[in-house]
C-alpha cells in the first residue's frame, strides 16, 4: 500500500512493515507452542482429532512466514522496474494463504470423513484421555486472541494479506471447538465417538468458505477485475466537482489493499487547455480524498459533446441503401455516436430542374453527438457524399446522397463553407417535423 509504505517507524522502518512483523511473529510463537502441545498431548492421550488440529496449527506457520517475508516486498516504493509499485505481491501472498487454507479444509474433510464412516460402520474409535480436552480449550482461547490482534492491525493498515492471515488464526480457533466438544463427548459417552469427525466436517466446510472469501479478492486484483460498485462511487465523486458535466468509461481495480481508477470526464469546450488540465487534477484529488479507498486516479479530460442534427436524402436508386450507408459512415466519425434517427419518408423534390422532378427523395433525420468541431464534421460529411458517388455537375441535380447539417448545438455561423443553422431548414416540413418528434421522444 503506497499510503503506508512511507509512514513513520522506529529506525526508519515503515510502520506497515514493523506492525505486520510484530503481530505475525507473535502469532508464529503461539502457533509453535500450540502445535507442539497438541502433537505431544494428542499422541499421549490417543486423540487423532487433536493431532489433526496440530497439523492445522502448523499450516499457520507457513502463512505467517509468507506474510513476514512478503510485507518487505509489497511495501517497497515504486522503482524503474516497477513504476506502479509492488502492491500486487500482496495479492500473490493473499492468494497463497487462501489456497493453503483451502488445502487444510480438504485435508480435514478427508480424514474426518474416513473416521465418520468408520464410526457409522460400527468400528470402535479410540477414547482419548480427559486432559486432551483442556489443550483444545486453550487452543480456542489463544487462537481467538491472536485473530483479534492480527485483524485489528490488518484493518488499521488496510492489508488484505494480513487480514487473510487473521482469518487463518480464526479458522484454527474454530476448528478446535468441535475437537473440544468431541473430546468431551468421547470421554463421557464413548458411543458418541462419531461426533468428533462429524464436527470436523462442519468445520472443514466453514474453513473452505473462509478460504474462498480470501482467494476471490486476490484473484480479482491479479486479473484486474472490474469493481463495478467502486466505479459507481468514483463516478459520483467526479460528477460532484464543479465544471464536470458528465463522466464515462469509469474503471476501477484492486491494487495493494486499496483501489486504482481511471475515468473520462467531459467539460465545457470553452475551457482552455490549462483550465481543463487543472480541472482534471481537481477531479483526481477529489476522488483520492473521498474516503472510498481509491489511492490513485487517472483522469482523461474531454470536451463536452455537441448535439448535431443532420438531414439525409437520396433520389437515386438504390435510395434506401445509400441512406443506410451514409448513416453508418456518419456514426463512425471519430468521437461521434448516434443518438437517434427518424423513419424514412418519401417527398417530392424541391428546387430541382424540370427534367428531374419525377425523381422523388427518401429523407431521414439523424441526431448525433460529437466532439468534432463543425468545420471538421462538415468536411467529413462531404467526403462521405463523394465516397457514395455524389456528382455535382448539375445544380440541384440527382443525388446518390445529400447530407445537410441542420443544427450544431445551437451555434450561429456564417462562413463561405458553412452556414448554421441551415438557412432553409425551417421551410421544410420533412426536416422540422421528424426533428421535433425525435427531440420530444428523448425528453428534450
Amino acid at each position: 500500500m503506497k499510503g503506508n509504505a512511507s509512514g513513520g517507524g522506529c529506525g526508519g522502518v515503515p510502520d506497515e512493515v514493523k506492525s505486520t512483523s510484530v503481530v505475525t511473529i507473535g502469532g508464529m510463537a503461539v502457533n509453535i507452542v500450540l502445535a507442539a502441545l497438541k502433537t505431544a498431548v494428542g499422541l499421549i492421550a490417543g486423540s487423532q482429532a487433536l493431532v489433526a488440529d496440530a497439523v492445522h496449527s502448523l499450516s499457520d506457520l507457513v502463512t505467517d512466514l509468507a506474510v513476514l517475508v512478503g510485507v518487505r516486498y509489497w511495501t517497497a516504493p515504486a522503482d524503474a522496474g516497477h513504476p506502479y509499485g509492488h502492491g500486487k505481491i500482496q495479492a500473490l501472498v493473499t492468494l497463497s494463504i487462501g489456497l493453503a487454507l483451502a488445502g487444510v479444509s480438504f485435508g480435514i474433510a478427508r480424514s474426518s470423513s474416513l473416521d465418520f464412516l468408520a464410526a457409522i460402520r460400527g468400528e470402535a474409535l479410540p477414547v482419548p484421555r480427559s486432559f486432551a480436552f483442556w489443550i483444545a480449550v486453550a487452543s480456542v482461547v489463544s487462537k481467538e486472541a491472536v485473530y483479534r490482534w492480527t485483524r485489528a492491525v490488518a484493518l488499521r493498515l488496510r492489508s488484505p494479506a494480513l487480514e487473510a492471515n487473521a482469518w487463518h488464526h480464526r479458522s484454527d480457533a474454530i476448528s478446535s471447538i468441535p475437537v473440544a466438544i468431541a473430546l468431551a463427548l468421547s470421554y463421557f459417552a464413548p458411543s458418541l465417538a462419531w461426533a468428533d469427525p462429524a464436527g470436523a466436517l462442519v468445520v472443514a466446510v466453514f474453513i473452505f468458505n473462509t478460504a474462498w472469501g480470501i482467494v476471490k479478492p486476490a484473484l480479482q486484483e491479479l486479473t484486474d477485475a472490474e469493481m463495478s460498485g467502486k466505479s459507481a462511487e468514483v463516478a459520483k465523486v467526479a460528477l460532484g466537482v464543479a465544471g464536470v458535466s458528465s463522466c464515462h468509461n469509469v474503471r476501477t481495480r484492486r491494487y495493494g489493499g486499496a483501489f486504482q481508477s481511471d475515468l473520462h470526464v467531459r467539460v465545457s469546450r470553452a475551457l482552455t487547455v490549462g483550465e481543463g488540465h487543472a480541472l482534471g487534477h481537481e477531479v483526481r484529488d477529489a476522488v483520492r480524498a473521498a474516503g472510498i479507498g481509491v489511492t490513485d486516479a487517472v483522469v482523461h479530460v474531454e470536451p463536452q459533446d455537441v448535439r448535431v442534427v443532420l438531414s439525409l436524402g437520396s433520389n437515386v436508386e438504390p435510395r434506401r441503401e445509400y441512406l443506410a450507408k451514409a448513416l453508418d459512415a456518419v456514426s463512425r466519425f471519430p468521437s461521434t455516436h448516434l443518438v437517434a434517427s427518424s423513419g424514412i419518408e418519401e417527398t417530392e423534390p424541391v428546387d430541382v430542374p424540370e427534367e428531374f422532378r419525377g425523381l422523388k427523395f427518401l429523407n431521414q433525420i439523424v441526431i448525433v453527438e460529437t466532439a468534432l468541431d463543425p468545420h471538421d464534421f462538415s468536411a467529413r460529411m462531404h467526403r462521405v457524399e463523394d465516397d457514395l458517388g455524389r456528382v455535382r455537375t448539375v445544380k440541384n441535380g440527382p443525388r446518390t446522397i445529400d447530407i445537410d447539417m441542420i443544427d450544431y448545438g445551437g451555434l450561429v455561423l456564417d462562413t463561405p463553407d458553412l452556414v448554421l443553422p441551415h438557412p432553409r431548414a425551417g421551410e421544410r416540413d420533412f426536416v422540422m417535423r421528424p426533428w421535433k418528434e425525435l427531440e420530444s421522444a428523448s425528453g428534450r
